[in-house]
């Protein structure tokens, strides 16, 4: 499975504005609730993250199936 330039870009995009959004509620409110948001955003990046690899996997499957 090869990645390109666009999608390592868009992945360094999300990761940027996720950390971003840590920090500036960290500094608005208590650094319990930036870590509490933090969290969320790493589950919530790792299910997008392994949706997409299932994702991929079927797709190499399907194309080794009909090759």
């Amino acid at each position: 499975m090869k990645l390109n330039e666009a999608a390592v870009f868009k992945w360094v995009v999300i990761v940027g504005i996720a950390a971003a959004a840590v920090i500036t509620v960290t500094l608005l409110t208590r650094p319990l609730i930036g870590s509490l948001l933090g969290l969320v955003l790493v589950i919530a990046g790792c299910i997008y993250g392994y949706r997409w690899i299932e994702q991929k996997w079927r797709e190499l499957g399907s194309k080794d199936l009909h090759t």
